[in-house]
């Protein structure tokens, strides 16, 4: 597991901060909504951009192995809703994407992003995956304070495979 940030965010073992996040066609998520699920969240700083788009692409054409691997994945950010419906549209994204426009969730996992790009002011989610198992128990966390770096698809593949 790596964590390329600090240690004082939500944490392996602990329970996964619930959330209630409008998805891009304005219906409402909560994590208690997935319980009995695997979970992959993957946390990416802003709709559209290079990275983000490479990231959420690796999930779309990995879903079926994932799928098989009983985990469901949710991309969220600090986007809009309709900034993220048009990356989900333009990308064929085939899981929901969630929009933490009032930046609460990233702040309960710990990992804003400030002044992103360098702008002033303008916080985003770290690029972070958290695997939460059925239970609701965080079993696998990445963080990275570099927007660039990507996460490690077959260390997310390993872990998902160790919960089986």
């Amino acid at each position: 597991m790596s964590n390329e940030s600090d240690s004082s965010r939500t944490g392996v073992g602990r329970e996964a901060p619930d959330f209630e996040l409008p998805d891009t066609n304005m219906n409402t998520h909560k994590l208690s909504d997935y319980r009995g699920k695997k979970l992959v969240l993957a946390f990416f700083p802003a709709a559209e951009s290079p990275v983000c788009t490479s990231e959420m692409c690796s999930f779309r054409d990995s879903l079926k192995e994932l799928m098989e691997l009983d985990a469901k994945v949710i991309g969220i950010s600090v986007d809009g809703p309709f900034a993220n419906k048009a990356f989900s549209q333009n990308r064929q994204l085939n899981f929901p994407l969630l929009s933490d426009y009032k930046r609460e969730t990233i702040n309960r996992y710990g990992i804003v992003m400030n002044n992103l790009g360098n702008l002033k002011d303008y916080d985003a989610a770290k690029r972070s995956i958290f695997i939460v198992d059925p239970n609701g128990i965080i079993q696998y966390e990445w963080v990275s304070d570099n927007p660039l770096v990507q996460p490690n698809y077959e260390e997310i593949k390993s872990a998902l495979k160790k919960e089986r």
